[in-house]
């Protein structure tokens, strides 16, 4: 994490109560939350496929806000992946996977990094134990490998460096690649499923 020598002076619980209250970052993480609930919802009694059979070529413009979205909250996104490839086959499926979870992680950094500065994090760095400070948030082995880390990964390899002051374009190439491997296990599920039922 970023250890600077300008550390604020620590908040009261109750100021870090009313600071969080007031935080655009804590209250648009609460506003996607809603709206990845209803996606996800939503999805659970229809098949994205029928967005591919109504809409033809342009049924991207819908699936893909819908990953990103899904992939900026706690829901899972992984079926979005899998659907790509059940729908557009694994050569389109998997940059159209990897753009989703790539444009999701790139603004999951910002809302970390206006976290960063609405909550003084680096106040809240600055008490925690030495070990947790240690961790190596701005090296690209920590930041494609917690990506792989089963649903917090995404997270993890998104917010926690834009908090920690990660530089952007560091983070914007290591994400880039970071996405590649869940990308391609999950559009070839998808893929491999719509190929497994069509074979006789």
């Amino acid at each position: 994490m970023d250890d600077s020598s300008t550390v604020p002076p620590p908040r009261s619980a109750r100021g870090d109560l009313r600071a969080a209250i007031l935080s655009p970052t804590v209250w648009m993480i609460v506003i996607l939350v809603g709206i990845g609930g209803g996606l996800s919802h939503y999805l659970t009694s229809h098949d994205l496929r029928d967005f591919r059979e109504s809409l033809g070529p342009m049924a991207m413009a819908v699936t893909l806000p819908i990953h990103v979205v899904l992939a900026l909250t706690p829901f899972p996104s992984d079926f979005v992946a899998i659907a790509n490839g059940a729908m557009y086959g694994f050569a389109v499926g998997t940059p159209l996977s990897c753009f989703g979870w790539w444009i999701a992680a790139i603004i999951q950094f910002w809302i970390g990094r206006r976290a960063r500065s609405d909550l003084e994090l680096e106040s809240v760095g600055a008490r925690l134990p030495q070990w947790l400070r240690r961790l190596p948030d701005d090296h690209p082995l920590y930041l494609m490998g917690v990506r792989q880390v089963p649903w917090l990964g995404m997270h993890l390899g998104s917010f926690v460096p834009g908090a920690a002051g990660v530089p952007f374009r560091r983070f914007l190439w290591c994400s880039a690649f970071g996405v590649i491997p869940g990308s391609l296990l999950m559009t070839a599920i998808g893929a491999g499923l719509v190929h497994w039922a069509s074979t006789p």
